[in-house]
């Protein structure tokens, strides 16, 4: 065991939610403590970080059916955006899903749009008055980016529930 003088006390607040995701955690590790859970996610986290450092990358589904889909680990690595003609990044404090160029319009919302309404790709081109291109894109955007745009989305609605705003989605799958 450390001695005192080498040991630092951390304290921090933590919101229902979190308390509830630490608690989650420690079950799922089967861990004495929540303590002992942050230091486990903590040491996980750090090496997924180096190993991303040295360029290797996380995949994860079923290796037996040969699929196996990439993980984007986010903040840890950036997905590589240099391919996009028509889609861009655009300053914001939270978000990092693409833009149409041009446009304050995200990637997403074409995407779900289309969805939602059953659009073809030169429905959804006429719609937003797009390049059928741009439309394809954006596909290939959102399918490739699939986790990072539902996170956006549950923050969106965990800011609007903290305003005070409800909202109930009839059918949220993408």
């Amino acid at each position: 065991m450390a001695k005192a003088k080498e040991l630092k006390r951390e304290n921090f607040d933590v919101s229902p939610e979190q308390q509830a995701a630490l608690e989650t955690l420690q079950g799922i590790l089967d861990v004495p403590s929540k303590k002992d859970a942050m230091l486990f996610a903590v040491n996980l986290t750090l090496h997924l970080a180096v190993e991303a450092r040295k360029g290797n990358q996380i995949f994860v589904g079923d290796p037996s059916k040969d699929d196996l889909t990439r993980v984007i680990m986010l903040g840890i690595e950036k997905p590589a955006m240099a391919k996009w003609l028509y889609l861009v990044a655009q300053a914001h404090p939270w978000k990092k899903q693409l833009f149409v160029k041009g446009r304050k319009l995200p990637a997403a919302a074409v995407w779900t749009g289309m969805v939602a309404n059953n659009l073809s790709v030169q429905e959804a081109a006429e719609n937003w008055e797009l390049p059928v291109d741009a439309v394809q894109e954006i596909l290939e955007y959102c399918q490739t980016n699939k986790v990072l745009l539902e996170m956006e989305a549950q923050e969106e609605l965990r800011i609007l529930e903290e305003k005070g705003i409800g909202i109930v989605a009839k059918n949220s799958r993408r």
